[in-house]
């Protein structure tokens, strides 16, 4: 026999589409996004203070453009700082969650999430997606045009500002991965040439006698370095 509780939690399991949202596209993930991202921002001008010259290296010794490329992260950092307030002090419309769902933005976000009123939590949906967005617009269609419109206008607003950011982020990662993979090879470069170097030397005894395996794989290396790695 299937206890109150039981009944409860499954009552409840079968209307999680009826307060759906979607995975990735939700005010709540939108506001979580922006914080990483302000704190992935932090931590890339931490690490320009206390390593600028690799970054200057990396950029082939171009302060200029070192320093406008730290200004990038830091102003980066000052609008998703600024967006987040406006998320908190602007009018968001009520609809806003469902307003992702009823227009299908699901498949391009991770998929629908639907609240569990037993559980306390939101998990995913499958089979009753179309159910999740067909509850979304029932609710829509209750406002007035004029209310769609504003909420619709405000919403894609939100969603603008948020995608422009996240845009300007993935840019400037893609190219800070760059950068640090440059020279993390530099630095292996660097390190590896240290200790051919001291086994030539001691193979050679001081280099005394300019042959032997050690310095011959001195000379194969320094043959075969970029010219890039050449710093002037």
């Amino acid at each position: 026999m299937i206890g109150a509780e039981e009944t409860k939690r499954k009552k409840a399991s079968q209307l999680r589409y009826k307060k759906p949202i979607v995975n990735n596209l939700n005010l709540e993930s939108i506001r979580e996004e922006l914080w990483d991202i302000q704190g992935e921002c932090e931590n890339v001008q931490w690490y320009f203070d206390t390593d600028e010259d690799t970054l200057i290296n990396a950029l082939d010794g171009d302060e200029d453009e070192a320093y406008e490329f730290k200004m990038m992260f830091a102003d980066l950092c000052a609008e998703c700082d600024r967006m987040r307030d406006d998320l908190d002090e602007e009018w968001i419309p009520d609809c806003f969650d469902r307003f992702f769902v009823a227009v299908g933005a699901g498949e391009d976000f991770g998929g629908l999430l639907g609240y569990d009123t037993y559980e306390q939590d939101y998990f995913g949906l499958s089979c009753t997606e179309a159910w999740a967005e067909d509850e979304s617009k029932k609710v829509l269609k209750r406002m007035t045009k004029d209310e769609l419109i504003a909420a619709a206008r405000q919403c894609f607003r939100v969603y603008q500002s948020f995608m422009s950011l996240r845009h300007r982020y993935d840019c400037l990662k893609a190219s800070m991965d760059i950068l640090r993979d440059q020279n993390t090879g530099y630095l292996q470069m660097v390190k590896q040439i240290e200790d051919v170097y001291e086994r030539a030397e001691k193979d050679s005894l001081g280099f005394r006698y300019l042959f032997g395996k050690e310095v011959d794989e001195l000379d194969r290396i320094l043959e075969n370095m970029p010219q890039e790695a050449w710093i002037q």
